[in-house]
């Protein structure tokens, strides 16, 4: 006999370790318990064995590693390797054992596993596990797969408890309700549960894909310069400011909406508009913000700034939203006319304008506690017994405007934003940010006039050249330079003011051509009053509709009552002018 053979006695694999006559250091290779020494003696009536044998026994697979299993199983062995050299030397193998342990930060149990395991198969391939995917399922593990689909991967967000308690009713109990014997241990059940959980499918199942989307994707992106690398990407959205407002006369109004568009690059907000309504009025007068002067928009409001605190009157290439409806809409969507890019974020992405969400904490941080006592709307808002904000309103919408653009200037100029690495000359605010981009990305700016944006942003319909003139929205309509074109007929795309149907304007090679209004009756009425007049004259003649075939039958019966009261006879069609004469001269007389 010699170290590393392998012998059976009594139905039980041994593997020698170490030969010290008369003493021998032996393993149990079935229950892998830490070796002990026997005696010579032992070694009588025993039955050599191979190491595939071994293998058979124990039912153990070892695989040829790969160059990451390798490397790991390398790990492994070096947790054990100097209790390996001295396994026959208690009193080193004890002190040894203890410093592994502490030099590695694992428990006696762990040291301990891994070791029998490597002295009784005696390659470090005996760590690498490896899940076999064809391995077939017992009966409790099928139980427990069934009872997890049905009852722990879904939005009741059941405890592992009580899915385990609802499989014994289900699976595990008599046809009189009453357990069966040799049940599985909850142990058992939440063992199989960790060992299949794929953390991502179960976030998704018992909480939705938006949660998941929103709060527990994982981010591995660089950040928001990486889907903005440069100025020119407005991030657009919209917030209710938690504040209340009122009128000159203190009557209360409510709270109002905040649209504002973000630099996705520098953080620089480019524009805002405040108001009592969401939806693409707000979104107009936004873009109206973005092109206008803010040196004179501030001095309107009493504020003095320099042209370089927020140098922008001029439309980002490229807009992001989300998928609200005015976004989406096809008003909004014809800024594209101007060479805009309109960029739709996918749903539960709102990192990805995560600029402009910031944008409005840190607005309604910087007025939040000034205005305290003003309105102002705290966590506790209708919760019972909380403080009703509504009465403590006193700001009306141009008090808080001028609150607004003052934390705008702020958070534009004073603001410390993370600098890319390729700026650090600059100052690290948003503005210097910005202005330091503006000569290099000049053209990822668009230069447009008001008016423009007026025309592109009114709604559009198809209408109807005919001889009586251009038809839009069931009104006429007039240019004299289109008679050709009122003959011809066809359709047109044309864009309309809804607030007032005196004019239309005649889309045409991205230019806008005016038509004024044939019937002067609805000059300057808005789109709803005439459609509601239209309703009227309608309504009004469907009512006499009636009248009119009931006039038009009884017309019918008075001629017919009229003409049976005179006989047919042979007329004399001879001297009709004498005869004609005759009668005029009795009509004189």
């Amino acid at each position: 006999m010699k170290k590393n053979d392998l012998f059976k006695k009594n139905g039980i694999i041994y593997r020698i370790l170490f030969l010290d006559d008369p003493r021998v250091l032996l393993i149990d290779c079935f229950k892998k318990s830490f070796p002990k020494w026997f005696y010579n003696e032992f070694l009588d009536n025993i039955i050599l064995v191979t190491e595939d044998e071994l293998l058979k026994e124990t039912g153990v697979e070892l695989f040829e590693l790969t160059n990451e299993e390798q490397a790991e199983a390398q790990r492994i062995w070096k947790t054990i390797a100097n209790i390996v050299l001295v396994i026959h030397k208690d009193t080193e193998r004890r002190i040894i054992f203890k410093a592994c342990c502490d030099e590695y930060h694992l428990s006696k149990d762990t040291i301990r596993y891994r070791l029998c395991n490597y002295l009784t198969y005696q390659t470090i391939a005996i760590f690498i596990k490896r899940n076999k995917n064809n391995k077939e399922l017992s009966n409790d593990e099928k139980n427990f797969r069934w009872a997890l689909n049905k009852y722990y991967y879904n939005g009741l967000q059941l405890s592992a408890a009580e899915c385990y308690r609802r499989m014994l009713k289900d699976r595990y109990c008599d046809s009189e309700g009453n357990l069966l014997d040799n049940i599985p241990t909850l142990r058992r059940f939440r063992f199989y549960l960790n060992k299949t959980m794929n953390k991502e499918n179960l976030i998704i199942s018992r909480n939705g894909k938006g949660d998941y989307m929103r709060n527990h994707r994982v981010l591995l992106g660089e950040g928001v310069r990486e889907f903005c690398p440069m100025i020119g990407y407005g991030m657009m959205d919209s917030t209710i400011c938690d504040i209340f407002l009122v009128n000159e006369k203190n009557e209360l109004l409510g709270r109002p909406v905040m649209t504002a568009c973000v630099d996705g690059y520098s953080s620089m907000c480019l524009g805002y508009s405040l108001g009592w309504e969401g939806g693409i009025n707000s979104l107009k007068l936004l873009i109206n913000s973005i092109i206008s002067d803010k040196v004179e928009l501030c001095n309107r409001f009493g504020i003095d700034i320099s042209v370089d605190d927020w140098n922008c009157n001029k439309l980002p290439f490229k807009l992001i939203t989300d998928r609200g409806r005015e976004y989406i809409g096809d008003t909004f969507s014809q800024l594209t006319d101007l060479g805009i890019e309109m960029i739709n974020l996918p749903p539960y992405r709102p990192e990805l304008k995560g600029m402009v969400e910031k944008f409005f904490d840190i607005i309604q941080g910087y007025f939040k506690k000034e205005l305290a006592s003003k309105g102002v709307i705290f966590e506790d808002y209708q919760e019972r017994g909380g403080i009703d904000y509504r009465k403590k309103a006193c700001l009306t919408l141009d008090d808080f405007e001028k609150i607004v653009i003052l934390c705008i200037i702020q958070y534009n100029t004073k603001r410390i934003i993370d600098l890319p690495y390729d700026k650090l000359d600059v100052e690290p605010f948003a503005n210097t940010l910005w202005n330091s981009c503006l000569e290099d990305y000049k053209n990822n700016l668009i230069s447009v006039d008001s008016e423009l944006i007026k025309m592109t942003l009114l709604p559009r319909t198809v209408g109807q050249f005919k001889r009586n003139g251009l038809i839009v929205n069931g009104l006429r309509y007039k240019n004299y330079d289109y008679k050709n074109k009122f003959l011809s007929g066809g359709n047109a795309v044309v864009a309309y003011d809804p607030d007032n149907v005196g004019k239309v304007w005649l889309y045409e090679n991205s230019s806008y051509i005016q038509f004024d209004l044939i019937e002067k009756f609805f000059d300057d009425m808005d789109l709803e009053k005439v459609k509601d007049y239209k309703d009227i004259k309608k309504n009004n003649e469907k009512s006499a509709e009636r009248k009119s075939i009931q006039g038009i039958i009884d017309l019918s019966r008075d001629i017919e009552l009229v003409a049976s009261s005179s006989n047919q006879i042979e007329v004399d069609i001879k001297n009709v002018r004498l005869h004609r004469d005759t009668e005029i001269k009795k009509g004189r007389n």
